[in-house]
């Protein structure tokens, strides 16, 4: 029996042994065409782009301030551990914040306990 993890009553049935406080939304990108109705490299994350709630350990990993002329960005990586894989070009909204997928996410399978999924991420500020 698969349970509804965007339901916060049933997502005590995964297990007391995995841990995962953090519920954000993933957007799924949708593909945008040109005025021919051809595929464009560009992907829409606007408010008509599917999304969907999951869980997750979120934990920020490192901080950077690169230099650009212009610019004072802040870039935080951050990695996610959860159940349900993601895709590479999705995103994560949380606590005011846009996560990007940072590559393809990892398939964790040790030889005794959880299989999970873990997701390099990333947050520009700036």
């Amino acid at each position: 029996m698969r349970s509804d993890l965007s339901d916060p009553a049933s997502f005590h049935l995964i297990g007391a042994a995995i841990q995962l406080p953090h519920r954000f939304l993933v957007v799924t990108p949708t593909p945008v065409t040109d005025a021919y109705d051809n595929p464009a490299l560009d992907l829409d994350y606007g408010p008509d782009a599917p999304r969907r709630v999951m869980w997750g350990l979120l934990q920020p990993v490192t901080s950077s301030e690169p230099v650009e002329p212009g610019r004072r960005p802040v870039v935080t990586a951050w990695r996610l551990f959860g159940i349900e894989r993601l895709a590479a070009h999705e995103r994560i909204e949380w606590r005011d914040r846009v996560l990007e997928v940072d590559g393809e996410p990892d398939l964790w399978e040790p030889r005794f306990g959880h299989v999970h999924y873990e997701t390099r991420l990333k947050h520009v500020e700036g």
